[in-house]
């Protein structure tokens, strides 16, 4: 670090005046301060250098003084030939090849050029040729032994006084250091862009250096945005205690640990957890500041907080109140228990009443059909037909009443849900209404099914009703079923997709309702009490049913079972070997 003597001389000052004018005229001037530097440095010697030429002649102890700085100097320093043949060397830069001044004359600089950036140096001294500035370019070249070493090199075109060429004069300072320090900032700063935390640094005096990846995302600032302001200012910062005993505990100790309001550039307030380290160092002293933002969680603090306030008076109230809960409690329990009871005497009662109303109905049903039997001939046709219609009414009711038990019984008793194949319970309906496939020439394929929980009785009579249906109300064409699922994400929804004579959409909302029939009795048989049926058995499963249709372009049958927690694995569950269904199973993609 230069001292404040050695910038304020009039050689330095001169040295800074010439250095300014030769960065005017340079198209890309760097900014590195140790550039600058060595160009101060090197236009001082330079002037050094012609004071001491000037002096030579009366002053052969300053000849020496040069001798030694030229040779001693911490940069190497090569004149060159306008074939880049080394004329000369000085001690440094016969030190930076590891080879004796004495075999580096009128040997060729680029031979200590590694090969592949030979022609980068070619292009340079082209560049140098059609100039009259010095140059700068950054080069690896070789030693003597075959390592490298990263060199910056600064060469001037010297002519002679007929303005025609002289020489090169090239300074070589080994940067090798600065380079590996470069390239572990850049490892660094790649790693500091990969935390999640923001992470950004600021000197001394507030000014930001450097802002993370991090940082932006927190902040909302890019780093573009945020370089060379006051941090403090751009962030809005509010300290827990001033700022200046922050600043002196940094000083004091080198780290500070606290919270800070930060406001973000959308305008919103967050706290963060701040961790600061001051680092000292010659030239400038730097804070490393990290913050992660726990806004939410003094939040979720504050509202615990508020919350177990809230309980505390909650359980004072109850503390006071709690007998009376014990006395609601025990007139809860009679309730229940007086429930249970009358529960199961109406469950007995539709148990006992349609019983009893089914024994008259066979009774009726017996006896017309006994006085058709013995005194048909004896009745005329139209009292046969009315004893026909009183039989056929007496079935109906008959079905009626134990469909309605059917219905009634659903989710009245316990119910066991469990892990269950969907395609076994296919297969098994299926084995169930074979007659009735088999007498229409019904042709009924189905995908892989999913396993699911849900109880084996009701699944059965759900697949049973819907695929009763789908055969039932199938018109003049052979009827065409197929059965498939898909897995959502919190259910598994079936279908099954049928041929038949489909169904107006304006009744779709009507065909879950019990007893609704939209086709006469004459055409299709039934109660209209299977689709009520299924709906319900859905709703115990917690599930949804609906349809889509149009009329003569049959209806497809939509119904959910929810995904439970138990542990099942459907994607191994799917890969299991399964038995092979006895009916046609196709495989869709």
């Amino acid at each position: 670090m230069e001292t404040d003597t050695n910038i304020s001389s009039p050689l330095r000052k001169k040295a800074e005046k010439i250095n300014n004018k030769q960065l005017l005229r340079e198209e890309n001037p760097s900014d590195d301060p140790y550039i600058h530097e060595l160009r101060v440095h090197q236009i001082e010697l330079e002037l050094q250098n012609e004071e001491l030429r000037e002096a030579q002649i009366k002053l052969e102890e300053t000849r020496r003084k040069y001798f030694d700085l030229y040779n001693f100097a911490p940069v190497g320093y090569f004149t060159l030939d306008k074939n880049c043949i080394i004329m000369d060397v000085n001690l440094a830069g016969a030190a930076l090849f590891g080879i004796e001044r004495i075999y580096l004359n009128k040997k060729a600089f680029i031979q200590h050029i590694k090969s592949d950036e030979r022609n980068r140096f070619h292009n340079y001294i082209l560049k140098i040729l059609r100039t009259d500035y010095k140059q700068t370019i950054e080069l690896e070249l070789l030693k003597n032994n075959g390592d490298f070493f990263y060199a910056l090199l600064d060469t001037v075109k010297v002519l002679n006084e007929d303005e025609t060429f002289k020489e090169y004069r090239v300074t070589v300072t080994d940067i090798t250091e600065l380079k590996n320090k470069e390239k572990t900032l850049k490892r660094q700063t790649a790693l500091l862009n990969l935390s999640n935390e923001a992470i950004y640094s600021w000197e001394y005096d507030g000014e930001i250096i450097s802002w993370n990846h991090g940082a932006e995302i927190l902040y909302g600032y890019s780093a573009e945005e945020t370089i060379g302001h006051n941090n403090i200012k751009l962030l809005k910062t509010e300290f827990p205690e001033e700022f200046k005993d922050i600043k002196q505990k940094l000083y004091d100790d080198g780290i500070w640990n606290g919270e800070v309001v930060h406001t973000t550039k959308n305008g919103t307030k967050i706290i963060v957890e701040s961790r600061q380290q001051l680092i000292m160092d010659n030239s400038t002293d730097i804070v490393i500041e990290a913050n992660r933002d726990i806004t939410k969680r003094r939040q979720m603090e504050k509202l615990m907080e508020d919350r177990g306030n809230k309980l505390e008076n909650i359980n004072k109230m109850l503390n006071v109140e709690i007998g009376d809960f014990e006395k609601s409690e025990i007139k809860l329990e009679k309730l229940i228990e007086k429930y249970k009871v009358s529960n199961n005497e109406l469950e007995q009662f539709a148990y006992v009443s349609s019983h009893d109303l089914k024994e008259p109905l066979r009774m009726i049903a017996s006896f017309l059909q006994l006085l058709q039997k013995n005194y048909g001939v004896d009745l005329d046709e139209n009292a046969n037909e009315y004893i026909d219609f009183a039989v056929d009414g007496a079935k109906r009711l008959d079905m009626m009443i134990n469909d309605l038990l059917d219905y009634s019984r659903i989710g009245k008793e316990f119910e066991e849900f469990e892990c269950l194949n969907s395609e076994k319970i296919l297969e098994t309906v299926l084995t169930s209404l074979k007659p009735l496939i088999e007498e229409n020439n019904a042709v009924i394929t189905h995908d892989d099914l999913p396993f699911i929980f849900a109880n084996s009785r009701m699944m059965n009579q759900l697949f049973q009703n819907i695929i009763g249906n789908a055969i039932k109300y199938h018109g003049e064409k052979q009827p065409k079923i197929h059965v498939s699922s898909s897995n959502a994400q919190d259910e598994c929804i079936f279908s099954v997709k049928d041929n038949g004579i489909g169904i107006d959409k304006k009744y779709l909302d009507k065909i879950f309702i019990i007893f609704q029939r939209l086709n006469s009795r004459d055409e299709y048989g039934g109660t209209g009490i299977g689709l009520a049926i299924s709906e319900k058995i859905i709703k115990k499963h917690k599930g949804r049913i609906w349809a889509e249709s149009e009329p003569g372009n049959g209806t497809t049958f939509y119904f959910s079972i929810p995904n439970r927690t138990t542990g099942l694995n459907q994607s191994y569950l799917k890969n299991e070997q399964l038995p092979t269904s006895q009916f046609k199973k196709e495989n869709t993609a």
